[in-house]
């Protein structure tokens, strides 16, 4: 078995050797706040697509809705139309029995 052979390491050494580390890890940091960034402004974009598709649904729903409104107001209702041919079914009856 060999011995490792030791190199005595100096401050400035080890400082360097740090310095290194340290510049490395910022460049990994500035690559992922790149990445980060690139994917807040798609989700921020997808987002205000879906608020603008959002806006056009509710815009639809309320004009269904006056429309429905509005149909109520122009028909009678099955119940109302019902009673009026009964109605209309008694006045036929006598007016044939007074013939």
């Amino acid at each position: 078995m060999k011995k490792a052979v030791h190199k005595n390491v100096t401050i400035d050494d080890l400082a360097a050797m740090v310095a290194k580390g340290f510049n490395s890890v910022e460049e990994r940091f500035v690559g992922l706040e790149k990445s980060i960034d690139k994917r807040f402004n798609k989700v921020e974009k997808e987002i205000g697509e879906v608020k603008e598709k959002l806006e056009k649904v509710e815009e639809n729903l309320n004009t269904t809705r006056m429309d429905v409104l509005g149909i109520g107001d122009k028909f009678v209702s099955k119940h109302e139309f019902s009673q009026h041919l009964v109605r209309f079914s008694l006045l036929e009856q006598k007016v044939k029995t007074r013939r």
